[in-house]
């Protein structure tokens, strides 16, 4: 088993793991990453098919606001193209196809006004919230004893029931769970970190851009940048702190650190052993803050032919069991990539099918919406974070009720010498690969301030 020392080193070469490690590096510490999975970028995937194509699987595109990731693209030498979207997109409700443009849907008036009116409450309860301790809000315990899903529910909030369809849907897709799963407050959190609902709902603000080339091909730059120090294929067992420094021990190597970064998604985080054990809400957090299912398909196409019929490739479609397409077409126009999602109980419902029987299903959801040809695809790829062991779902953990208002404030706090990093964890842009660089490059500040302070935190 290899031995090494560092300053500090990072478990996890996600973008906070990879974000940290940079930082710290530019900062002259001598920096050790050790990745589980044998390539780094954690949840952003590049897959490549069988004609070469490659497309990205995890976390994909950039938006309004997510400066940090643009600043890395054009440091690291990546060009960015915007997203396809001229023609219409399709919503499609109780057998209707409905097109229209822009962010808001080919609803009813009265349905676009309950959800105006919704969102809009929700949006002001987000900035009530302090954005680095939510748990603190004067109404955080009544919102955080409640569900999303209660509080889309009740008629007094969302007044007519297609707007509860298309909010509850939207919701569904936002967390990758059931919105019965998750906490208001855990839910205003996330809000709170992008200026409020309407950016996270609005593909004209979250799907602006796409890296050519893919987002991990940025993460795969980056720690080019680190070389050897990335190590890969090195799942960590055990961090122990014996109050002279740490040891990060995994089945292949041992590193010797002054001070620790845990940048994994808190699930896998929960499961390494600590030597003392964590304190008791930091231990409780890792374990709640759990992620959802998502199942997410590329169809192949010699042309997008969808375009053709003055469609963006953009549909929504809560009631199917692919609720939501979008095209991910190279630059180039060829070949036509359609990127489509089972999210929440529907992406665990398709999960639990044979692989036969389920590619019929999404074939067919997806030739109701963009007609036959859709059922004929030259690649059909399907990746499904659930299944994956490093990632156990996706995209991002959420909050269970109760969760914030106990254990909220053992978030981002150090542990001894152990510090944390993540997107669940980002006040800014949480949830996104906004977050997770700027989680990181927070907990590489806070390491690099306690390295030169001697500063020993516990939680």
């Amino acid at each position: 088993m290899d031995q090494v020392r560092a300053d500090v080193c990072v478990v996890g070469a996600g973008f906070a793991g990879l974000a940290a490690a940079r930082r710290l590096d530019r900062a002259g510490r001598e920096v050790v990453v050790v990745e589980a999975r044998d390539r780094v970028g954690g949840r952003v995937w590049n897959r490549e098919l069988p004609d070469g194509t490659v497309v990205s699987a995890g976390g994909t595109w950039l938006g309004k606001g997510q400066e940090r990731m643009f600043q890395l693209c054009r440091e690291l030498g990546l060009r960015v193209y915007p997203q396809y979207e001229r023609g219409d997109h399709l919503l499609s409700l109780d057998g209707v196809h409905r097109r229209y443009r822009g962010g808001i849907p080919a609803a009813g008036p009265r349905t676009l006004m309950a959800l105006g009116l919704a969102l809009a409450r929700l949006n002001l309860m987000a900035r009530r919230l302090p954005a680095d301790a939510p748990w603190r809000a004067r109404s955080a315990r009544s919102w955080d004893a409640r569900t999303l899903g209660q509080w889309i529910a009740d008629p007094r909030n969302v007044p007519t029931a297609e707007a509860r369809t298309l909010l509850g849907s939207t919701m569904h897709l936002l967390f990758c769970a059931d919105p019965a799963e998750v906490s208001l407050l855990g839910a205003l959190t996330l809000a709170r970190g992008g200026g409020g609902f309407g950016y996270y709902t609005d593909s004209r603000r979250t799907e602006t851009h796409l890296v050519d080339g893919g987002a991990p091909e940025l993460a795969r730059r980056m720690a080019g940048q680190l070389g050897d120090r990335v190590r890969l294929s090195s799942p960590v067992e055990r961090i122990s702190d014996d109050g002279t420094g740490v040891t990060v021990v995994s089945d292949r190597l041992t590193v010797r650190a002054r001070r620790v970064i845990v940048a994994a998604p808190p699930v896998l985080a929960g499961r390494i052993v600590f030597d003392p054990p964590l304190p008791a809400a930091c231990g409780h957090l890792l374990r709640r803050v759990v992620p959802g299912a998502i199942i997410r398909v590329h169809t192949v196409y010699p042309e997008p032919f969808w375009r053709e019929q003055d469609l963006s490739g953009q549909t929504l479609a809560p009631r199917s069991p692919v609720p939501l397409t979008i095209d991910q077409t190279p630059p180039s126009g060829r070949p036509g990539v359609l990127s489509s999602y089972a999210f929440s109980t529907g992406a665990l419902r398709m999960g639990r099918l044979d692989p036969a029987e389920r590619r019929e299903i999404w074939l067919d959801a997806l030739a109701e919406r963009f007609g036959p040809r859709a059922r004929h695809p030259a690649h059909y790829l399907e990746t499904d974070w659930s299944a994956e062991q490093w990632s156990l779902g996706g995209m991002i953990g959420h909050f269970p009720p109760g969760t914030l208002t106990t254990y909220g404030p053992a978030l981002r706090a150090p542990v001894g010498r152990i510090h944390w990093a993540s997107t669940e964890s980002a006040t800014h842009m949480h949830g996104l690969m906004e977050g997770a660089v700027r989680s990181g490059e927070r907990a590489a500040q806070e390491t690099l301030t306690a390295l030169s302070t001697g500063r020993l935190s516990v939680s």
